[in-house]
């Protein structure tokens, strides 16, 4: 009877403890999918494309390295019917300089965008410079961008504006996240199927309470 009692509290604290250690699993996994995957740690800067001889600068924070594209977006002054006809480069004297911890510093020189997709219901042109700036590893950041062009005027962004973003790579992208989307699904579920394991696991308790009398007995036991 000693021992049929023993092996019961072992597998009820075991039972218990595999709930809890899930429910771990699933907030860490979630907290994972959420910083890495968050639109901040692919989407890491936006700064307007700077004037003749100007400057533009901001900071960032990336989760984990990797490779990154600067991409130009730019409004079509005139709405596109049909399929977009190509686009010329466009062509630029950008000083782009990214500084990060341990005297990290990557400064490159971008002389044209060249165009290679359309957003249609946002009427904008996308363009990329082809250069592939790589950040070793997690952390704050800054980037300087500096046009160096002081006799031409970028005609595009003159008449429409237009915005640089500093992407992660578009190849990289596709593959980390459907993995961090996998992580994501799965973390639901991990913290679903815990809290309700946690749930069970408190109304069988509950219940057992009321099945056992103050002597060890179970009630059916002392009504018969």
């Amino acid at each position: 009877m000693v021992i049929g009692f023993v092996e019961a509290e072992y597998m009820k604290n075991t039972l218990f403890w595999s709930i809890l250690v899930v429910l771990a699993l699933g907030i860490i996994c979630l907290h994972f999918s959420y910083t890495r995957g968050g639109v901040k740690n692919w989407e890491l800067a936006n700064l307007p494309f700077p004037g003749a001889g100007l400057v533009v600068a901001s900071t960032f924070h990336i989760e984990n390295g990797g490779k990154f594209d600067l991409e130009l977006n730019v409004p079509m002054s005139s709405q596109i019917s049909g399929r977009m006809p190509p686009r010329p480069p466009i062509k630029t004297k950008l000083k782009v300089t990214i500084a990060g911890g341990n005297n990290f510093r990557n400064t490159q020189y971008i002389e044209e965008f060249k165009s290679f997709g359309l957003v249609g219901f946002e009427h904008i042109i996308l363009y990329s410079s082809g250069s592939t700036i790589k950040l070793p590893r997690k952390g704050d950041y800054s980037i300087e961008i500096v046009n160096e062009d002081h006799n031409s005027v970028f005609e595009n962004c003159s008449k429409t504006g237009g915005m640089i973003r500093l992407v992660r790579d578009n190849g990289q992208i596709t593959e980390t996240y459907l993995r961090y989307l996998l992580l994501h699904v799965l973390s639901y579920a991990l913290t679903i199927v815990s809290i309700v394991g946690l749930v069970i696991f408190g109304i069988s308790m509950h219940l057992k309470k009321r099945l056992i009398a103050p002597d060890g007995t179970t009630r059916r036991q002392e009504d018969s």
